[in-house]
């Protein structure tokens, strides 16, 4: 595949294509991996995003991780069709950079790439989008159930997602098909009983899990629901009823956290 390609199919926004293609046309020399370590030496997946970090240098906007990035995506690509996975899932999980870089540019008016810590993920074939959730195989333990911030948690959505996966684990991976599914995040938060009304799809996805811990004292709940904002004040936004909910249940002195939860049987 060439890039032309994988950026068309990712929709990658024009302006980064521009600054991707700038770094190749200076780049002498890549940053190299096998496809046999990438998909199955743990420990080299593990400090990736390191070596490609000492790789480039300095970059401050993250384009350059971004371009050494989407370079091992086009062996990730190959192994894709050596498994028969279909490309469709092959541009909705590597999208996951077209949605933070889309992201970022809507907070800050400028695109920037910080996520190639996270990358690695995908690139090593154990994370995909499927439907509304993305999944990642962990250790051989479980299956971490990851939620996009463009996600249909509408019931129905969510367990389309589900069985769909259980398809693809059937098909593809038959070893994941039995592992324990968990989650991590705010939208597992009990706390959330009370400021969003009956029906609320996220309290309906909360119902799918057993929640095992909350972490009353993280924050990390201002980066998805107010982006941009970091310390808990009236200068929160209220463009949304959730936020509006939020922002005065925060300011309250109440907390949201961070739950983990088990998805029930």
């Amino acid at each position: 595949m060439e890039h032309s390609r994988l950026y068309e199919l990712l929709e990658l926004p024009d302006e980064v294509i521009q600054e991707l293609n700038a770094y190749a046309g200076t780049k002498k020399d890549r940053f190299r991996i096998s496809r046999e370590d990438l998909i199955n030496d743990k420990e080299i997946v593990e400090k990736l995003d390191k070596m490609i970090s000492d790789h480039v240098g300095e970059d401050p906007d993250g384009i350059k991780t971004l371009w050494e990035d989407l370079n091992i995506a086009i062996l990730s690509f190959g192994e894709y069709q050596k498994k028969g996975i279909p490309v469709s899932i092959f541009t909705d999980t590597m999208k996951f950079c077209t949605r933070f870089l889309s992201e970022h540019h809507k907070t800050y008016g400028c695109y920037r790439f910080p996520w190639g810590w996270w990358f690695p993920r995908q690139l090593s074939l154990r994370e995909y989008r499927i439907g509304a959730l993305e999944y990642e195989y962990e250790k051989e333990e479980c299956i971490q159930i990851h939620i996009p911030s463009d996600a249909d948690l509408s019931p129905q959505s969510v367990q389309s997602s589900l069985s769909l996966f259980q398809d693809f684990c059937r098909q593809y991976y038959p070893l994941w098909e039995n592992l324990e599914m968990r989650c991590e995040s705010w939208l597992l938060s009990p706390a959330l009983k009370n400021i969003l009304p009956d029906g609320s799809n996220i309290l309906a996805f909360q119902k799918l899990f057993d929640i095992t811990e909350t972490d009353y004292g993280s924050t990390a709940v201002l980066d998805w629901v107010f982006p941009g904002f970091h310390d808990i004040s009236e200068n929160l936004p209220e463009n949304t009823s959730l936020q509006a909910s939020m922002k005065r249940y925060l300011i309250e002195g109440k907390k949201i956290g961070w739950s983990k939860g088990i998805l029930r049987e």
